[in-house]
């Protein structure tokens, strides 16, 4: 299913490609090698596919009509920020420390619109009603990654979300660091109102591939800020190109990119999923969560494992006072062992083409 050539325990920076993703990237570079393909309609449909494939592994409630094909979540999330009716006055409120890809929009916003960003403490984020006192009349949106990258802490994303839909907030959630690796919480699906996430990462799909799901309340209030002749009703086919219109396909649609990524991407991006959707979301979980204890347990006492025990994820970050993290990384790659360092903090992250016998072969290097 996959042809690594290390202990590779790095999902969270990149998911290996499997190869049955490898073979339709092929058979898609053989197949664009005559133009004539792009005549036929049917390349058209290709999002759709994967909007069905990723409501699907969201879960049974999921709409795919809710879904946008995307590239990065730094771009969905700009489309957020833009489509917002944010001024002088409003607030956003997000996790002190997030990922760049959260934040950074909002600031490129505020600089134009006069909005203010403030940040919560993640101990409030840990405990959501703490988060109350930070939440005002001006606060229109508050937004968290659901696994925080460098710590590997969890964060009770489907209670924020709950929080925000009593006090009638926009919650947007980024699942980049858990969803392929770990199942979603219902709840969080049905209740936060934009979920974006990389699919690269646990999702094994090829770099460039990423998608958002929207809540029907985000789809009514959120503006489309971009336009893209694939988003017009009216020029469907090429005979109506020329019938301009600012009208865009019905619902999450008006947030995908104004060109789906890359047939390349999107025909790994299909089969990849095919790979989860087969091995079925709840099992990797499973197995993922009884790698992440077992490693726990036989890990040496002198290291700290970052995350407390009640906010873990599959992402272990683990740390030593005298612990030169960069040092250490450097002796396992020469190992062929492959982890990353974040913060200062040894970042390895189990998935399920993970065996014990790989965290055996770490444990040996701490």
């Amino acid at each position: 299913m996959f042809k690594l050539n290390s202990t590779y325990l790095n999902s969270a920076y990149l998911g290996p490609m499997p190869v049955k993703a490898h073979e339709a990237v092929t058979k898609m570079a053989d197949r664009m090698l005559d133009p004539a393909f792009f005549l036929h309609p049917q390349w058209r449909g290709i999002p759709d596919a994967l909007r069905g494939k990723i409501a699907g592994l969201l879960g049974s409630e999921a709409d795919a009509e809710r879904v946008s094909i995307n590239s990065a979540v730094s771009e969905l999330i700009s489309f957020v920020a833009d489509g917002m009716d944010l001024g002088e006055g409003d607030e956003v409120l997000l996790l002190e420390g997030d990922y760049p890809s959260m934040v950074l929009p909002w600031m490129v916003r505020a600089e134009r619109n006069g909005f203010q960003i403030r940040f919560a403490p993640l101990k409030d984020f840990l405990e959501p009603h703490e988060l109350k006192k930070h939440i005002s009349r001006k606060t229109k949106l508050i937004g968290n990654s659901h696994v925080m990258f460098n710590t590997g802490i969890r964060l009770p994303s489907e209670q924020i979300a709950e929080l925000c839909k009593d006090l009638d907030l926009l919650y947007l959630t980024d699942v980049s660091q858990s969803f392929g690796g770990m199942t979603l919480p219902p709840s969080l699906v049905q209740n936060a109102d934009i979920i974006t996430g990389v699919c690269y990462k646990w999702l094994l799909s090829p770099y460039g591939s990423a998608f958002g799901y929207f809540s029907e309340r985000a789809l009514k209030l959120i503006k489309r800020c971009h336009a893209s002749w694939l988003q017009n009703p009216k020029s469907q086919n090429s005979e109506n190109l020329l019938q301009y219109s600012t009208e865009s396909m019905p619902g999450a649609r008006k947030f995908d990119r104004g060109q789906p990524a890359s047939f390349l991407i999107t025909s790994g991006w299909q089969a990849a999923l095919d790979v989860i959707i087969e091995k079925n979301l709840r099992t990797i979980e499973s197995h993922n969560a009884k790698l992440v204890e077992g490693f726990l347990s036989l890990l040496p006492k002198k290291f700290e494992v970052v995350a407390p025990k009640d906010h873990r994820s599959n992402i272990i970050c683990i740390q030593q006072k005298e612990l030169n993290a960069k040092e250490l990384l450097s002796k396992l790659e020469k190992a062929n062992i492959d982890v990353s360092v974040r913060e200062g903090a040894l970042r390895i992250s189990f998935h399920f083409f993970n065996t014990e016998q790989d965290a055996a072969q770490l444990l040996r290097f701490l």
